[in-house]
């Protein structure tokens, strides 16, 4: 069965159909030459699949993202990591690191962050003497820590396919997210040592304290969410209102730049943005039946166990198939093929949800660097202008750094477990 739905998913994929067909016509595939069940198992599937109270945090958050970019957030964040970082011997190239975990930590997307910072930095460090390829490939990684520092739509979704807790998904990235943004700002200062780029000059103490000032203000958001959730005042749902009202605040009575049209734009691209990934959710509520009626984990478990039984062995294996499988499908239509059949085998091994989270989570935003279909690369590259191979490869020390992290959190659960432990 699996065969004939991963084989019609790949072929229907082939020829251009979207992402949420192919998976609906692979599901329907497998059910009708397969099983022998209705055909009606699939809308209750789908309709139960998408009545869910966690889903609804992915608008929210898309919501409250559009609403802080379009009151005009970005450059004061920018500003803010400016005064921070960007006095030291490739402080640009650090200042869009920090700017993207500041802006990650208010839209919740890799793409959004991506495209956010990088008009604004790709520009800025062309002007400084950067080399073009290193800056775009800066930008195309660092953007991807939008998908992992809290809150994450890439947590909500992996949450509600897996029916973790998407609040203690939120707590167990923050960690991970920071140690990938250290990295990632250590290659850039040793980068920049070994080509000699600017040093940024000091900031005053009037420019740094309206820098602080202007950027303490968007970045309330992503404490609300996070206090709020690591408190038990709200759950993440409720925390994506709390992020909204807290964006209109901000947007119309702080800073007066959002205007009623920006709000009415607001709406229209956060349902535009959502519709796709509940599609995929919906539909893969029919593929994770198969899988449980076919006894598919238990299939792959075995022709695991077959080639080995150390659990190092196939952490390395199960990564290994996930960063592949992230070069050549985008994450939101991942979670709901691999989650089903990879989750029920590493609990076995004693591997939590949660963990197994934080891990799927960084593959898949490291296949957001790589082409043929990576997200941040082509956002970045879009902006730049250039073409995306000579981009990966200059992104090559990036991923090297991303694929560090990685490992480290695969094998010391408690990086991303820590923090959520303390919760209760």
């Amino acid at each position: 069965m699996l065969v004939i739905l991963l084989g019609v998913f790949f072929l229907v994929m082939v020829i251009n159909m979207p992402i949420a067909a192919c998976i609906g016509i692979g599901v329907l595939a497998a059910l009708v030459l397969t099983t022998g069940l209705p055909i009606s198992i699939i809308p209750l599937k789908m309709f139960s699949m998408v009545s869910s109270f966690p889903l609804l945090a992915i608008p929210l958050y898309i919501m409250a993202g559009h609403v802080m970019n379009k009151a005009g957030i970005t450059t004061r964040l920018v500003n803010l990591a400016r005064v921070m970082i960007g006095f030291v011997r490739g402080g640009l190239a650090m200042t869009t690191v920090l700017a993207c975990m500041f802006f990650g930590g208010v839209s919740g997307s890799s793409l959004a962050d991506t495209a956010a910072i990088g008009s604004i930095l790709i520009p800025e460090m062309r002007r400084e003497g950067y080399d073009k390829y290193f800056a775009t490939a800066l930008i195309a990684s660092a953007g991807t820590l939008g998908g992992i520092i809290p809150p994450s739509i890439s947590m909500v979704l992996y949450g509600v396919v897996s029916g973790t807790s998407i609040a203690r998904l939120f707590i167990a990235g923050a960690l991970p997210g920071v140690l990938l943004g250290i990295c990632l700002m250590a290659v850039s200062y040793v980068f920049a040592r070994r080509h000699g780029y600017p040093v940024g000059p000091k900031p005053t103490m009037q420019s740094a304290k309206k820098a602080v000032v202007d950027g303490l203000i968007p970045l309330g958001m992503p404490l609300i969410i996070v206090g709020g959730i690591y408190g038990g005042v709200f759950t993440a749902t409720e925390a994506g209102v709390m992020a909204i009202v807290y964006a209109l605040i901000v947007g119309f009575a702080v800073y007066r730049t959002l205007r009623l049209k920006d709000l009415i734009e607001a709406l229209v691209e956060t349902a535009e943005t959502s519709a796709i990934p509940a599609l995929i959710i919906a539909f893969s509520g029919s593929f994770a039946f198969l899988c449980s009626y076919a006894d598919v984990p238990r299939t792959v478990s075995t022709l695991i166990y077959s080639v080995t039984t150390s659990k190092v062995v196939i952490l390395a294996l199960i990564n290994v198939m996930l960063l592949v499988i992230g070069m050549f499908m985008d994450g939101a239509a991942v979670y709901p093929i691999v989650v089903p059949i990879f989750l029920p085998i590493l609990k076995e091994m004693g591997v939590s949800p949660l963990h197994f989270g934080v891990i799927i989570v960084l593959n898949l935003s490291i296949g957001l660097i790589t082409p043929p279909v990576g997200g941040t690369l082509y956002t970045a590259c879009a902006i730049s202008g250039l073409e995306p191979l000579p981009v990966a490869r200059a992104a090559l020390r990036f991923i090297l750094a991303a694929i560090a992290v990685l490992t480290l959190v695969t094998y010391v659960p408690w990086i991303a477990e820590f923090l959520p432990s303390l919760m209760g």
